[in-house]
């Protein structure tokens, strides 16, 4: 009795969010409003999957105040692009957590778009780290580096306590995780 009413009340919910998006739209006019729905079958019910608002205010902020940075995780791939008014990244800045498919699909959506990498996330991915806190220390003067030289000499330091160490860590596109390339 309870899973029936359970059930029905979903339904209900389900129903009122088709409302929902239409009331946003009406009253938030250029604001982005989408909802999806899966079907198992042709025949069946639909499915709540997601909905999706970006209110022509926070678009208006954007476009007039932030910096051209925008930090990403899997969850935000989709319609941002058109929202944020990003054609092909030109001018724009993404950063993320160095997840490879990630990576692949921001290229193919912004191919312009600079892409930086939190250096936290390259350190913890790099297997120098675990030999001692001295590695740690030369990894985050590299990363601190400010002038193209500075970053050089930081370079050739890390590289004098392990060369393989060092090869591993410089096998990533530095450019990525360093400030001296901002």
């Amino acid at each position: 009795m309870v899973k029936d009413k359970l059930a029905i009340n979903f339904v209900l919910e389900f129903a009122m969010l088709w409302d929902d998006a239409g009331e946003l739209r009406l009253k938030n006019p250029g604001s982005t409003i989408k909802m999806a729905m899966n079907r198992v079958t042709p025949k069946s019910p639909p499915h709540f999957k997601r909905f999706y608002v970006y209110f022509k205010a926070m678009k208006r902020g954007w476009k007039e105040g932030c910096k051209l940075i925008l930090g990403l995780d899997v969850c935000f791939k989709g319609p941002f692009k058109a929202d944020l008014g990003m054609e092909d990244g030109f001018g724009n800045t993404t950063i993320s957590d160095q997840q490879k498919d990630l990576q692949i699909a921001i290229n193919d959506i912004l191919p312009r778009v600079e892409h930086r990498n939190y250096a936290r996330h390259v350190l913890s991915n790099w297997s120098g780290r675990k030999k001692a806190k001295t590695f740690e220390f030369a990894f985050w003067k590299v990363m601190k580096s400010t002038t193209e030289r500075e970053w050089e000499q930081n370079k050739e330091d890390l590289f004098k306590l392990d060369e393989g160490v060092a090869n591993e860590l410089f096998s990533k596109n530095s450019k990525v995780w360093t400030k001296a390339f901002q």
